[in-house]
């Protein structure tokens, strides 16, 4: 009888102090997790970043310089003025104004003798209003250190042709490519074709439409 009671006694005992142990080490564990430093830090330092001016320029203005040919009267100096309106990086309007002086016609040239017109109405002008479209984007590289923006771009259009004193509706159509050099400069390298009625029966007397070929070169200005 005296056996059992201190095996009950022993039990119990150790019952308790195994339950006082673990609720102490229980407390200990959860005072040592809220002392520990948590694993990321949620101080962010915000740098005083500086956000870039971008240029918003949407009009373009500028000269150009090359040749023309004009079908049956050779190839002549060209020159003029060109201004666009870029709606959106795709997209621009363009208005064109040049001038060529061609030489005589080519009976003229084959007699020797006759003049078909005066020297006033041998200048070749032609201003018209051009759509155009930027299909290539890209980057020339000049140098290692040295990269421009540049875009091909498509053009169509329509204007009016003044020559040997009559006037006529031509359509155009060409490409061309633009660099960008600075924020408000850029260079042009354009071809064109100005398709007429009238001067290809001046020509030669046959019907069809003449091809006047233009090969310019233009600086220009946004603003």
């Amino acid at each position: 009888m005296d056996n059992r009671f201190i095996r009950v006694f022993l039990s119990t005992l150790a019952l308790a102090l195994l339950t006082t142990t673990g609720a102490r080490a229980e407390e200990s564990g959860a005072d040592t997790a809220l002392q520990e430093p948590p694993v990321i830090d949620p101080k962010v330092v915000r740098l005083g970043l500086k956000e870039s001016e971008i240029d918003d320029e949407n009009f373009e203005l500028g000269l150009f310089a090359g040749y023309m040919s004009v079908e049956h009267f050779g190839t002549h100096e060209v020159y003029g003025v060109r201004a666009a309106w870029h709606v959106n990086e795709d997209l621009f309007f363009e208005a064109n104004y040049g001038q060529a002086t061609v030489g005589d016609t080519p009976a003229e040239y084959v007699s020797g003798e006759i003049q078909l017109t005066t020297d006033d109405n041998r200048d070749f002008v032609y201003y018209n209003l051009t759509m155009g479209f930027n299909v290539l984007p890209g980057e020339a590289f000049v140098t290692s250190d040295w990269a421009f923006n540049t875009n091909i771009y498509l053009l169509a259009g329509g204007g009016t042709v003044d020559f040997f004193g009559d006037k006529e509706f031509a359509l155009n159509l060409g490409m061309g490519l633009r660099m960008i050099l600075t924020d408000s400069l850029a260079i042009h390298a354009t071809f064109q074709d100005i398709m007429t009625d009238k001067l290809q029966e001046l020509s030669d007397g046959d019907d069809g439409s003449a091809h006047n070929m233009q090969y310019t070169a233009s600086l220009t200005y946004f603003f």
